[in-house]
């Protein structure tokens, strides 16, 4: 049975601990990151609904709003970076915690993604719509798109591509919390040697990654690691608004962490 309890991280902010039992105490925990400016509790309630899933296999997780965000109201001076290092702190100091799984959807990913370069503490990194690179493969699969409408069509959806980009000549590594290209390649080398899991999913509402293979063109030979896991659904839209794909997620991410991090 799924006990929860509030735990104070100081100022106006807490969060919510989600545990099975005592077993959970001083094992692994799960960070549930602000997916953007959206409440703790996830899009379409997400977060509450993973954590207690989790819960039934004796996995613990934490959902919280960063500064700024949800029931957090005040703002912070502290770096973002430095402010959820302190709050793993706290959850090792008032529940025993010394590793952590990081991550989420989208910025939360990204966010993810610096705390565990930033703290040994990390054992996992879950990416949702993260980090990745619009190359060869990008375009091969945005040309097959094309070449695969009707010659009519064509022309409407360049007309549309066009003014899509002069409405906003920002990419996504420009909008994101992304490191300069190839830098990443360096990064989850570091991490896959320091025993990180790494688990990457890419959805359908995630308009810069159209194709598998670009994984590994982001990643190169870290991708193939052992630890490293990536998924791709291109029939899910980016905050898993059917209910159908929210009930498939939650099952899939409880199976990776059951298996890497059950007690």
């Amino acid at each position: 049975m799924s006990q929860e309890a509030i735990v104070q991280l100081g100022g106006d902010r807490f969060g919510l601990l989600s545990a099975g039992d005592a077993r959970v105490q001083r094992g692994t925990c799960l960070l549930l990151l602000n997916a953007g400016f959206i409440h703790r509790s996830g899009p379409f309630r997400l977060h509450v609904r993973l954590a207690r899933r989790l819960a039934q296999a004796g996995i613990a997780s934490f959902r919280f709003d960063a500064p700024g965000i949800g029931d957090a109201l005040a703002r912070s001076d502290r770096p973002l970076l430095e402010t959820m290092r302190a709050d793993m702190d706290a959850l090792e100091q008032q529940h025993g915690f010394r590793r952590f799984v990081v991550g989420g959807l989208c910025s939360a990913a990204d966010l993810g993604w610096q705390l565990a370069l930033a703290d040994p503490r990390v054992v996992g990194v879950l990416s949702i719509d993260g980090l990745a690179r619009m190359g060869w493969w990008y375009r091969w699969a945005r040309l097959r798109r094309l070449l695969a409408k009707p010659p009519a069509a064509w022309m409407q959806s360049l007309k549309r591509h066009s003014r899509r980009r002069a409405a906003s000549s920002m990419s996504a590594a420009e909008l994101r919390d992304w490191p300069e290209p190839g830098v990443e390649r360096g990064q989850i080398k570091a991490l896959v040697e320091r025993g990180v899991a790494l688990m990457f999913l890419f959805t359908g509402g995630a308009g810069y990654f159209l194709h598998p293979r670009q994984f590994g063109e982001t990643y190169s030979a870290a991708s193939k690691a052992e630890s490293v896991q990536f998924d791709h659904w291109p029939q899910c839209d980016h905050t898993f608004f059917k209910e159908t794909d929210r009930r498939k997620l939650i099952e899939h991410l409880a199976q990776w962490m059951t298996r890497r991090f059950a007690p």
